[in-house]
């Protein structure tokens, strides 16, 4: 007796028939495969593995199954039977086949009609359905087209209408929103039909500043919560986007605050985090609700929470190019940190629902691969996984305008795809700067394919975070290896290794260079991630004052933004901001927020960082980044009791100053020392302001800089 029976395609010529039964068939089998409403005459039949109750049947095509096709199958006197179509996607020349390369997916608005394309070439069928705005809904079934494209033209107006997708793959029936909507409605309920060409019509706004090359930049990260949202500001629109560009703000002490204090530090770049769709914020309920945002719905589609008014679709578009244009005019440029190595939980993404299995990594056991941590690896070598990414690039810059990118968990992304993200966004901004973490992450066999720091000089326009800066200057900053002092906490032994760390990883100073240019190195102590520069040294240095450790903070910052490389400060890093002592903050409220009592408490610490942005803009020597430009430029010295010295001997480094020095006193002392008579402190040297300090006395956690007065 025959229990169940099911078919499927195991290769582009192979149907595997199967009867879990006690017995097995009679003999002989009676199967008629249907093509198109036509029988398919030239089939052969075979007996395959049998086990104890199931008995497994080829039948083999005599020419390749054809996706775009409809077929059925008849054995015997069973019902039309299912083909399962689901293992196709790892055939040989699946994406050669099947992926598109139009430019048209997603839904394309006119007054007069709107096409909706999506690409879904396992299913055997897809209805859109569509709700107006007066609430009354209708359903349409969509047409197949080659390539596994469906597609609807609705005649008539559908500005703002609700839609999704009801897509039918292998029986199962599921709904997904468009997976290339450039707007949600409210919590990302649906997609919404919107005229996002518009934004074209709003005139970009250019920054008064020339990047030439990525060491010009002196990055910011923040979020756009976190900038403004304590009670210690007077910013009107407090997390979201356009609270974000509010000018003339202060903090109760009378500081800039909001976007006039980043303005004010004197950085090029302010790194914000995701700003795509994620799921754990509600739109409407932001008070007790808080995420950085790495968990996305949405490679197109913006985040609702940040809207003044997340319930009119269109109106966060406006919003972010509002903003982003606001940067520009206040000579700031915007990189934005996008997640395409992983989704909120892939089982019920749209994408898993739209295409079961294709858009996510799996190992060889045909498992799911979760190297992110989050759950799930987005495949990015698949075709359609990386035009799903690359068409996401071209969006942000071609409609928003935005300056560059922070590439999340970079290192899970294909070569292949993180070269076309950095051809393609410099194809539309010339001064683009593409960033991102190159841990080496996947298995071992894929690391030479994929973006991590160990293929750096395959990637030579990509710039790649540097741990090994981190990790000398100031020592490593997860919850479990706090105590191990960098060199800004007074491990002298460190000192050669900021030999490598100032070089920016490209020349072989005590370690193996890394990097083909500096452009490549994003030198930098904390990160949103893991504790912060203070809370490490509350630990690492447990037994110093307050005092103590803010003066290590300082010299921490200092030796940054004199390094070979790109500076990136993470907020509130200029002046020591806690944490309290938590680690991964990703949805703690409040913790992570900037507190202008302290920016009014250590504005002497602002200032400090501030002068430092301006002096690193007027020295040349920032600016170089090829190898044999930064070969010897300086004669590097190490002192006795760890101090490191670094002579300048090329000239014009400064305007009308020929030479310089720099000295580095990690140490809790005070040191006292003999330079040639030349040398003295230029007064003038940043806007007619000193750097407070004295030829010939090195005070404790410092840095001296000392220039050849003519």
């Amino acid at each position: 007796m025959t229990n169940f029976i099911l078919a499927k395609l195991v290769d582009w010529r192979t149907i595997n028939i199967v009867f879990f039964a006690d017995l097995p068939p009679h003999e002989p089998l009676n199967i008629s495969l249907y093509k198109n409403e036509t029988l398919i005459e030239q089939v052969a039949i075979a007996p395959s593995e049998i086990t104890v109750r199931d008995f497994c049947y080829q039948l083999k095509l005599f020419e390749d199954y054809d996706l775009d096709a409809k077929y059925h199958l008849i054995v015997g006197s069973f019902p039309s039977l299912l083909i399962d179509n689901s293992m196709a996607i790892d055939f040989h020349n699946f994406d050669e086949r099947y992926a598109y390369d139009g430019d048209d997916l997603g839904a394309i608005y006119c007054p007069k009609q709107t096409v909706f394309k999506l690409w879904a070439p396992l299913a055997s069928s897809v209805i859109i359905k569509i709700i107006a705005t007066d609430g009354k809904s209708f359903s349409r079934v969509m047409k197949r087209e080659s390539k596994g494209i469906y597609t609807y033209i609705f005649e008539g107006d559908l500005l703002n209408y609700k839609y999704r997708y009801v897509i039918t793959n292998n029986g199962v029936t599921r709904v997904a929103n468009d997976p290339y909507g450039k707007a949600v409605s409210l919590n990302s309920e649906y997609s919404v039909v919107v005229d996002y060409v518009r934004l074209l019509d709003i005139p970009n706004v250019h920054p008064i500043t020339e990047i030439k090359h990525h060491v010009d930049a002196i990055i910011y990260e923040t979020h756009i919560r976190d900038i403004n949202e304590g009670n210690f500001n007077d910013v009107v629109n407090k997390g979201k986007y356009l609270g974000f560009v509010e000018t003339g703000r202060k903090t109760k002490g009378g500081n800039p605050a909001g976007l006039d204090y980043i303005k004010y530090l004197g950085v090029t770049h302010i790194q914000i985090q995701p700003i795509f769709d994620f799921k754990s914020v509600d739109d409407i309920n932001t008070s007790n609700w808080y995420n950085w945002g790495y968990d996305p719905l949405s490679f197109f589609a913006l985040e609702g929470s940040y809207s003044l008014k997340p319930e009119v679709a269109m109106e966060r578009l406006y919003e972010f190019k509002e903003m982003v244009n606001k940067l520009h005019e206040n000579d700031l440029r915007l990189i934005v940190d996008v997640v395409y190595n992983h989704v909120y939980q892939y089982e019920d993404s749209d994408l898993e629902k739209i295409v079961p299995h294709y858009y996510f990594r799996k190992n060889k056991s045909c498992q799911l691969t979760n190297h992110s941590g989050c759950g799930n690896d987005f495949a990015s070598e698949r075709k359609m996984a990386r035009k799903l990414i690359i068409d996401s690039v071209k969006y942000l810059f071609a409609y928003f305008d935005i300056d560059g990118l922070r590439l999340d968990l970079m290192g899970l992304l294909d070569l292949t795809t993180v070269k076309a993200i950095y051809q393609e966004a410099k194809a539309l901004k010339s001064s683009v700067i593409i960033l991102g973490e190159g841990w080496q992450m996947g298995e071992s066999s894929q690391q030479k394919d994929f973006a991590n720091k160990g293929n750096a000089l395959a990637l030579p326009e990509i710039a790649f975070f540097n741990d090994a800066y981190r990790d000398i200057i100031k020592g490593p900053s997860m919850h479990n290896n706090l105590l191990e002092k960098g060199y800004i906490c007074g491990n002298v032994d460190y000192v050669y290794g900021v030999d490598y760390a100032f070089h920016a990883s490209v020349l072989n100073l005590s370690y193996q260079p890394v990097f083909k240019t500096a452009n490549q190195s994003v030198n930098y102590l904390e990160c949103h991630d893991n504790a912060t520069l203070y809370d490490k040294l509350l630990v690492s240095n447990a037994s110093e004052d307050e005092v103590s450790l803010l003066e290590r903070v300082s010299l921490a910052n200092s030796i940054l933004l004199l390094s070979f490389g790109i500076p990136f400060i993470h907020m509130g890093q200029e002046i020591g901001l806690s944490k309290e002592g938590l680690d991964n903050t990703y949805k703690t409220l409040r913790v992570n927020n900037l507190d202008y009592r302290l920016v009014d408490q250590r504005f002497d610490m602002v200032n400090r960082f501030r002068l430092f942005n301006i002096l690193r803009k007027k020295l040349a020597y920032p600016k170089l980044f090829a190898k044999e430009e930064l070969t010897n430029f300086f004669e590097i010295a190490h002192w006795q009791n760890g101090i490191y010295a670094l002579t300048a001997k090329n000239k014009n480094v400064i305007a009308e100053e020929k030479e310089f020095v720099i000295l580095i006193n990690p140490t809790s002392r005070n040191i006292t020392f003999e330079l040639p008579e030349y040398y003295a402190v230029v007064e003038g040297a940043i806007n007619s302001q000193e750097l407070n300090v004295k030829n010939g006395f090195l005070p404790k956690s410092s840095i001296l800089l000392l220039f050849l007065k003519e």
